[in-house]
C-alpha cells in the first residue's frame, strides 16, 4: 500500500494509506522498532526502550520512498512503508499471524487423508515444506515408505527440529507391557485424548511410527479438537465459556520415576483464536470447583467429551509397518480401538512446534 498522507503530533505518527485505511503509531513504539541498534540485521536489540529517555516526534515526511521520522534530540530514523502497513490493522479474531488459518475438519477428512511419501520429503524441499505446512494447517499428516527400523522416528524429527525428551525418554515404545503404569501400553481401547496434559508446556507435536502390526484391531483414530471446540462455542456458548474459564488439574504419577502435575483449562483462546485443547479422562484429577458451578461444569465437560468421541468428528485408519503419523498434540486428539491377538509395536517421540515453524520460515514459508 502507498502512503498518501502523513500527519503527527508529539506522541503519534498518523498515516493514510492508498486503500483508504488509516493507522496511528506511538512515538515510543516507533523508537522501539528502529532498524538500527540491532546486534545483527533484524536481530536482537542492543537497547532496552525502558532504559532510554522518552521520545517525542518533531517531524515526519516521505523521503526516497521511506517514512522519515524526526525525534527530539535524536538523528532521524527511517521506516519502510510496507513494514508499517503490516501493523496498520488490528488483529482480526481467528487470524493466524504470519500464516494461513487452520482448516477445521471432521469425518469428511476420511476420504482425503494427508498422506506424504517420506522418501520424497527427505530429498525434495518442496514436498517437505508442504508436509510441515499441513501439520500446522490440518493438524496432522501421515507418512508412507518410512523404513521399519527402530529409532527412525528420531530421523524424521531431524528433518524439522529437535526431540522433546520426557520421563519416557527420547523415544518410547507403544506395545503391550507387563504391569504398565500407562494404559497406552496395553491392548485396551484408548479414548480420545491429548498426551501429557500434566506438563507445562505440553509437547506440541507427537510422532508415532509403526514397526509391527499383526494385531486383529488397534486402529488409530484422530479428532480435530479445534473443530469440535469451535462447534461447541457456537452451539453451546455458556458451556464453552465454562471450560474456557475453569482450570482443572491433570496428574501423572509413577512411583519413584515421575509425579507431574499441571492446572489449566480444557480449552485455551488467545486473540479470539482457539490455540489449545487439553483433554485426557485418564489423567484429569478430582474436579475442584464450587458447588454452585459443579453441575454446570460437568454438563459442559460431558458436551465436549461426547462431541470428541462422535463418529462425525473422527477419522480412523490402520497404520501398517513403514507408516507414521505426525500430529499437533495441542489440537488433534488421538485414540485407539482395542485388539486381542497379534503383535502391535509403534515407536513414538515428542517434538515442539516452534522448531517446525522455524524450519518453514527458513524455507521461505511463513
Amino acid at each position: 500500500m502507498l502512503i498518501t498522507d502523513i500527519t503527527h503530533n508529539a506522541s503519534w505518527l498518523n498515516l493514510q494509506f492508498s486503500n483508504g485505511s488509516q493507522a496511528s503509531y506511538l512515538a515510543s513504539w516507533l523508537r522501539d522498532n528502529v532498524a538500527v541498534g540491532r546486534h545483527q540485521s533484524g536481530g536482537q536489540r542492543t537497547f532496552d526502550i525502558n532504559l532510554i529517555d522518552p521520545v517525542t516526534i518533531s517531524g515526519a515526511n516521505l523521503e526516497q520512498g521511506q517514512v522519515k521520522v524526526n525525534f527530539d534530540g535524536h538523528e532521524p530514523f527511517f521506516f519502510d512503508p510496507y513494514w508499517l502497513s503490516k501493523f496498520s490493522q488490528r488483529e482480526i479474531p481467528g487470524a493466524v499471524p504470519g500464516g494461513r488459518p487452520p482448516i477445521h475438519w471432521g469425518s469428511e477428512m476420511q476420504s482425503q487423508l494427508p498422506w506424504f511419501d517420506y522418501q520424497d520429503a527427505r530429498t525434495n524441499q518442496g514436498v517437505l515444506a508442504d508436509l510441515l505446512e499441513s501439520v500446522l494447517i490440518k493438524g496432522f499428516v501421515l507418512l508412507d515408505r518410512v523404513p521399519s527400523v527402530p529409532e527412525t522416528v528420531l530421523d524424521v524429527v531431524d528433518l524439522f527440529g529437535f526431540v522433546r525428551v520426557t520421563n519416557y525418554g527420547a523415544l518410547f515404545d507403544v506395545r503391550v507391557k507387563p504391569n504398565p503404569a500407562n494404559l497406552a501400553f496395553t491392548s485396551q481401547t484408548i479414548g480420545m485424548h491429548t498426551d501429557n496434559p500434566y506438563r507445562d508446556p505440553v509437547p506440541g507435536l507427537q510422532l508415532l511410527h509403526c514397526l509391527i502390526n499383526d494385531s486383529d484391531g488397534g486402529e488409530n483414530q484422530l479428532v480435530d479438537g479445534f473443530a469440535v471446540a469451535s462447534q461447541m462455542q457456537s452451539a453451546h456458548p455458556d458451556a464453552f465459556q465454562m471450560l474456557l474459564n475453569t482450570p482443572v488439574e491433570f496428574r501423572y504419577f509413577e512411583p519413584g520415576l515421575a509425579d507431574l502435575c499441571h492446572r489449566t483449562p480444557l480449552i485455551t483462546v488467545r486473540d479470539g483464536l482457539i490455540t489449545e485443547v487439553r483433554y485426557n479422562a485418564r489423567s484429569i484429577q478430582t474436579i475442584d470447583v464450587s458447588a454452585t458451578e459443579m453441575a454446570s461444569f460437568y454438563e459442559a465437560y460431558r458436551i465436549f467429551g461426547q462431541a470428541l468421541h462422535n463418529d462425525s468428528a473422527k477419522v480412523e485408519f490402520r497404520l501398517e509397518p513403514g507408516q507414521m503419523m505426525i500430529f499437533d498434540n495441542q489440537r488433534v486428539l488421538h485414540g485407539r480401538s482395542s485388539y486381542g491377538e497379534g503383535e502391535r509395536h509403534l515407536q513414538g517421540c515428542y517434538a515442539d512446534k516452534d522448531s517446525l515453524r522455524s524450519t518453514l520460515r527458513l524455507m521461505g514459508r511463513s
